[in-house]
């Protein structure tokens, strides 16, 4: 408990200087919410009437005024008003909590699932074809960008194929199975590129781990290739893809800003696009500020596993 409570200390400096971070570079951006939605709607509006609503939302106050009052009210639970939709920014983000984390943590656990026993293979099988074949594929799903890779599964698997759905999601508390159809390909263009850098950091951490004493010591006992590999070496060969899995949720989030625009998933990611789009200033905060606490959270937990995964972290 004191570890997780100094680690919640040494964050809350992070979330300061990120709010501070994105609070100034809107401001700085040309136009306000308010120029933006005039201009939308196309409307001849007086300069004193956008004045009247500046002031009514309190954009001509100075930037260090808005950014206290904003923190004060974020405090108290009370996120600001959306502009652009005319809600309260929770009402607004709410509902795209959802589909962001369902596809994230769909293509968390595929990359999972499939980097370990890949990255364990290949490391066993050093040099051969297959340690070839699992390093080209890893730098090829490195290199894709996510717009490529869920432009070629839409064009084959959806349009070509007509196997999933191309766009849209559906909520599993509204129809599970298309909630199931809706979340494969999105999570799979996440995934994809997740694979590529977990499989590498396998195979580099167990390839070393298998040239320890301790290993040569259990080869000498008679036991099996299997047991070695996943009863042995995957517990200390796996605290460094542990790391990486804590570092690539921040990648899973700036990933899901394109996947979910190319897929029209009406998740976190699109809602920050489009609200940058329309200078939407309160909904872009607590999106980041959404997104920053999930990724000092997500590190936490990788904290916390270090010391169930290896009891000599959890002694020091």
């Amino acid at each position: 408990m004191q570890f997780v409570i100094k680690r919640v200390l040494a964050a809350i400096p992070v979330v300061f200087l990120t709010s501070v971070i994105i609070f100034s570079l809107m401001r700085l951006l040309p136009g306000d919410p308010i120029t933006v939605m005039a201009g939308q709607s196309q409307s001849d509006a007086s300069p004193e009437l956008l004045q009247q609503l500046r002031h009514q939302y309190g954009f001509d106050r100075p930037v260090y005024v808005q950014y206290g009052l904003w923190v004060q009210r974020a405090l108290s639970g009370d996120l600001g008003y959306s502009v652009y939709n005319r809600l309260p920014v929770w009402d607004v983000l709410r509902p795209r909590i959802l589909p962001t984390a369902q596809i994230g943590l769909t293509a968390w656990i595929l990359a999972i699932l499939v980097s370990l026993p890949l990255g364990a293979y290949t490391a066993v099988r050093m040099n051969s074809w297959v340690d070839w074949l699992g390093t080209a594929l890893a730098l090829i799903g490195a290199a894709m960008p996510y717009f490529l890779t869920g432009g070629l599964f839409i064009y084959f698997v959806a349009m070509r194929g007509g196997m999933l759905p191309a766009s849209g999601f559906v909520s599993p508390f509204v129809d599970f199975w298309q909630s199931v159809r809706t979340t494969i390909l999105p999570a799979l263009t996440l995934t994809f590129a997740l694979i590529a850098v977990l499989t590498r950091q396998a195979r580099s951490s167990f390839a070393e781990t298998m040239q320890l004493a301790y290993i040569r010591t259990a080869r000498a006992k008679g036991l099996g290739e299997g047991a070695v590999v996943f009863r042995h070496a995957a517990q200390n060969a796996i605290l460094p893809v542990v790391t990486i899995l804590g570092l690539q949720l921040g990648s899973l989030f700036s990933g899901a800003v394109v996947t979910e625009t190319v897929f029209a998933v009406p998740g976190v990611g699109r809602l920050l696009v489009d609200a940058i789009l329309s200078r939407d200033y309160a909904v872009v905060q607590a999106v980041v500020l959404f997104i920053t606490l999930s990724v000092v959270l997500a590190n936490l937990l990788v904290d916390i596993a270090y010391g169930l995964l290896d009891p000599r972290i959890k002694q020091s």
